[in-house]
C-alpha cells in the first residue's frame, strides 16, 4: 500500500478570493517517489476558533507522513524576538497552524521531511530560534537567496557521515539551490545538525534519537527532483519511513 503523505500549503489571496496554494513539485516529488500525495488546508483564522490542536491530531491521525513547505517568514515573537526591519512576509494564520500540526506529528511519531520555511518551524516547534535575515545578522555569510532557476545548484554544503541526510544521498558533498534569507540560529530541544554550507549556516537538521523520523532541509529537494535523481532518492529515502 503506497504512503499517504500531507504536504502543508499557504492561504494565496487573488481578485478577491482565497485559495489553498502550493509549488507542485512537492506533489509531483512524492508521487514520482512512490507515495500519494495530498494537500493540506492552510484554515486561515482558525487559531482564534480555539481548537487547533484538535484538528491538528485529526488530520495528522489520517497520515503515513507529512511534508512541511516552503513559504514566508515565521513571526520572530514565536521565539522572544523583537522583529527586525529586514524580516519579510509573515502570517501568523499559517505560523500557529503549522506549529500546531508539527506538534501533533512529532507527537505521535509521524515521520516529517521538513523544506525550508518548514525546517525553520521544526526549529523554532522545538524551542529552538531563527536568524532573522542573514545578510544584515551575518555579513560575512555567503549568498542564500539566489535568482536562478529552483531546479539549478547554487552553494555546496558539507554533510555529517553520520547523518541520514548521508544515508539518503550516499554523499558528503552536494550542490543544492538555495532560497531562504532566514536560517537556523540555535537548535531546538531533540534535534542535531546533518549538514552546513561553507559559510557555517546550518543546511539541513534532524531528530537526534532515529526512534522518531525528522529531517529538515534548508534548501529545495523537490524543486531539483526531476533533473537530479539524487533527490527523488530523498524523497524515497523519506517514504521508506513512512
Amino acid at each position: 500500500m503506497k504512503a499517504l503523505i500531507g504536504i502543508s500549503s499557504f492561504d494565496h489571496h487573488s481578485d478577491g478570493d482565497s485559495y489553498v496554494s502550493v509549488n507542485s513539485n512537492y506533489s509531483y516529488s512524492i508521487t514520482a517517489a512512490g507515495g500519494l500525495a495530498v494537500v493540506l488546508p492552510g484554515l486561515i483564522g482558525l487559531s482564534k476558533s480555539g481548537n487547533i490542536s484538535g484538528l491538528a491530531s485529526d488530520y495528522i491521525g489520517k497520515l503515513d507522513g507529512i511534508v512541511f513547505s516552503g513559504g514566508g517568514d515565521i513571526h520572530p515573537h514565536l521565539f522572544n524576538e523583537t522583529p527586525i526591519k529586514e524580516l519579510g512576509r509573515m502570517s501568523i494564520d499559517r505560523d500557529e497552524w503549522e506549529l500546531a500540526l508539527f506538534r501533533a506529528a512529532w507527537d505521535k511519531g509521524l515521520p516529517i521531511l521538513a523544506i525550508c520555511r518548514g525546517c525553520q518551524i521544526a526549529n523554532v516547534a522545538l524551542g529552538g530560534n531563527l536568524y532573522q535575515d542573514i545578510p544584515s545578522q551575518l555579513p560575512e555569510s555567503g549568498g542564500h537567496y539566489s535568482k536562478c532557476n529552483m531546479d539549478e545548484g547554487v552553494h555546496y554544503i558539507n554533510i555529517s557521515p553520520s547523518s541520514m541526510l548521508h544515508e539518503a544521498l550516499g554523499q558528503e558533498r552536494v550542490l543544492v539551490n538555495s532560497f531562504h534569507h532566514q536560517s537556523i540560529k540555535n537548535l531546538g530541544d531533540g534535534l542535531m545538525v546533518s549538514a552546513k554550507s561553507d559559510d557555517g549556516i546550518i543546511e539541513a537538521i534532524e531528530g537526534s534519537s532515529r526512534n522518531s523520523f525528522l529531517l529538515g532541509l534548508q534548501f529545495h529537494p523537490e524543486a531539483m527532483s526531476r533533473r537530479y535523481s539524487e533527490f527523488l532518492k530523498l524523497f524515497r529515502y523519506f517514504l521508506k519511513a513512512c
